[in-house]
């Protein structure tokens, strides 16, 4: 079963949730961080089970993988919820990264 969760962080910012269960078993997920920077909606992290193993990618403003962090230690149920604390806790600087990013560009 696919369940999809909007988070209001601030009027800018969420994170988007889509958690696949079988049986109670998380067998996938994506936890995105959005941010509206000057009236345009970017991708600015984004947690997922993707390539076999729970990881985060941190894009660049072109929406491509700068850089990648592996969390192989954790279930998939263990890194969403990890996912959601972190962008929690960190948006404010994943936000201001990109937008020096944003600037350079």
């Amino acid at each position: 079963m696919d369940k999809i969760i909007i988070i209001e962080i601030t009027h800018q910012d969420s994170i988007f949730i889509q958690i696949r269960t079988d049986r109670g078993t998380v067998e996938s997920f994506v936890v995105t961080l959005l941010c509206d920077i000057q009236g345009q909606r970017y991708e600015v992290v984004r947690f997922d089970s993707g390539h076999g193993s729970p990881h985060k990618d941190i894009l660049d403003t072109d929406g491509h993988v700068a850089r990648k962090v592996w969390y192989h230690y954790l279930s998939n149920a263990e890194a969403a919820n990890m996912a959601i604390a972190d962008i929690k806790e960190h948006y404010e600087s994943y936000r201001e990264r990109y937008i020096k990013w944003l600037r350079v560009n």
